[in-house]
């Protein structure tokens, strides 16, 4: 390999070098080491149970870091046990330079000493060309939260992505300095997620005058807010700390396109987009949309309706979505369904969620019967409502695309953050038998063919996937199986035999020859569920998302759970489970 090949070359294959190939591969020449040393340190990743990790208390390493850190400009951490590679990279880059050259920066570690926030705020403040931030689940104790907001306003003026929050709990702050953060804040910020709670008690609290805070920025590029605030649950109006803090903020937030207040789906909580005139009038101006709550379509329990679900549900669908006197469109937030009723749903039902759900400003999406909406309802959902965050399941089989159809045309919900579905109708030759361990009949169009004019679709069904970037939660398969175990005689006289009547076996592959590799801009995702799939990943596909999901916690349903000895086996091979990931398998 000639070392003065193009950059844009050199940059493409040391991609595929793992950490280990590092220091194989920049000491072969004085010219090598100059052309391969900025590219392969590039990106520096170290995730927790990693052997990167654990080499990375060695002296050798140390001042391996110290001698090639000016080349890091992407830093991922996720080490859970300590921060012993956050200590390193303070000690071996910060200190002999005056600033890092970082362009990004996601920590997700457990920190159970002050020095260790020290040494985090230390790094963010050496950081001023730093473009993406990311600080997840970092200490409970203390004011660490406070201090970050304390540091990344004045110094990372060029910042276009944050997120910060525990998984667990609202970091608390005070009134004064979230509201000082968010004014004074980069204003070329692009996505902002903020997980917080109040220090301060809200009946308690009594909103200053009118006040500038000094340094105050608009913020006309902020695409997408997500504000998580923890308060209590109350039916009361809006305290008045709420528009105190984001009032003057929103009012500098011309460009948003999603406004995501976190709403559940349950009733009787406060919601800072709705219960507030101020900031409610503000939404209206720059986002042409006037919110409603969660409409809930009631449950059936027991053959019992709460409430009558046909009807009033409709007309409350048809009538939220009626433009107000100054043009500003009503749209409902969320949309919760419960058990379709027993008499089932008109056509006239489902065209009305369907179109409740394709608005600009519909975000969330959670049903609990598949039978209220069809695969192409959802693929009409997906091809046009922008702002859709999430779309939830609440049973098992989740409702089922052919591939055909899912490439057909783009989808437009590049927010979306958690999608259930399940993905069918993919020609597998490589497979022989059904969910009973049964021979599929030669010439079956879904098991002929060839692998390579299968991997063809997948990879476009994947590539439409990984158009997605914003995902943390991918369902693509069961995330219990126990629950849809049924019985089934067998024609071998063995007697009754459990079986899975929703294995996958026209899915997926997720490979890396089926095109797993167009999800690598996945860079959220914390969990995939593929339970239930007859899916071909081996390690090299795990050792795959180590490497380019540096946020995955974990992958559910790799295999097949031990205990049903008589059920159609699916999954990889069992060696998967003593791969020596960071993420946890089950």
């Amino acid at each position: 390999m000639h070392p003065l090949l193009p950059p844009e070359l050199v940059r493409e294959i040391a991609s595929y070098f793992s950490e280990r190939d590092i220091f194989q591969a920049v000491f072969v020449n004085k010219l090598w080491n100059t052309t391969w040393t900025p590219f392969l340190w590039a990106n520096f990743t170290v995730v927790g149970g990693s052997e990167l990790a654990r080499e990375i208390i060695d002296r050798e390493y140390h001042m391996t870091i110290a001698r090639h850190g000016g080349h890091i400009r992407n830093v991922y951490l996720r080490n859970e046990s300590n921060a012993t590679v956050l200590q390193v990279l303070c000690k071996a880059v910060v200190l002999p330079t005056s600033s890092l050259n970082l362009n990004s920066l996601c920590v997700s570690s457990k920190f159970d000493l002050e020095t260790d926030v020290n040494r985090l705020v230390e790094i963010i403040g050496r950081s001023p060309q730093l473009r993406e931030l990311e600080v997840v689940n970092t200490p409970v104790p203390g004011a660490w939260f406070e201090r970050l907001l304390g540091v990344i306003a004045p110094s990372l003026t060029k910042l276009k992505k944050l997120r910060l929050m525990h998984l667990h709990v609202h970091p608390k702050v005070t009134p004064l300095a979230m509201r000082t953060f968010l004014e004074t804040c980069s204003s070329e910020l692009e996505t902002l997620v903020v997980k917080f709670g109040l220090s301060c008690p809200l009946g308690l609290f009594v909103a200053p005058p009118p006040t500038v805070i000094p340094g105050t920025k608009f913020h006309p590029k902020l695409k997408l807010l997500e504000f998580q605030i923890g308060y209590p649950s109350s039916s009361g109006p809006m305290e008045p700390v709420f528009p105190w803090i984001l009032s003057s903020f929103l009012e500098g937030c011309t460009g948003l396109e999603v406004v995501d207040d976190q709403i559940e789906v349950f009733e009787g909580k406060r919601l800072w987009t709705t219960d507030d005139a101020s900031i409610v009038s503000i939404l209206r101006r720059n986002l042409g949309i006037n919110f409603q709550r969660c409409l809930q379509i009631p449950l059936v329990h027991l053959g019992q309706f709460y409430s009558n679900p046909n009807g009033p549900v409709i007309n409350e669908l048809l009538s939220a979505l009626n433009a107000d006197s100054d043009g500003a469109k009503q749209v409902w937030q969320a949309i919760s369904m419960g058990l379709v009723p027993p008499e089932g749903i008109t056509e006239f039902d489902r065209k009305a969620i369907v179109h409740a759900a394709s608005q600009r400003g519909f975000q969330r999406l959670a049903t609990n019967d598949q039978d209220w909406l069809s695969s192409e309802d959802l693929l009409s959902i997906f091809r046009q409502c922008p702002t859709l965050r999430v779309h939830d399941c609440g049973y098992e089989r989740h409702p089922t695309l052919s591939a055909a159809d899912v490439i057909l045309q783009p989808w437009s919900c590049k927010w979306l953050k958690s999608l259930h579905l399940t993905i069918g109708g993919i020609p597998r030759p490589d497979i022989k038998v059904d969910c009973m361990n049964k021979p599929i009949p030669a010439g079956d169009p879904m098991h002929s063919g060839s692998m390579e004019e299968s991997r063809v679709l997948q990879r476009k069904v994947c590539a439409q996937l990984g158009s997605l970037v914003c995902l943390q939660e991918l369902h693509l398969g069961s995330s219990n199986l126990r629950d849809v175990f049924i019985m089934e005689e067998a024609e071998d006289s063995q007697g009754v035999r459990k079986y899975n009547p929703f294995l996958q076996i026209t899915c997926l592959e997720l490979t890396l020859e089926s095109g797993l590799d167009e999800l690598s801009e996945l860079k959220s995702l914390e969990t995939l569920w593929v339970g239930g799939m007859d899916h071909r990943i081996g390690r090299k596909e795990l050792y795959w998302m180590q490497r380019n999901w540096c946020s995955l916690r974990a992958v559910y349903g790799l295999l097949m759970l031990p205990y049903q000895e008589s059920m159609r086996p699916f999954g990889s091979d069992p060696s998967v489970k003593f791969c020596n990931v960071a993420f946890n398998i089950e």
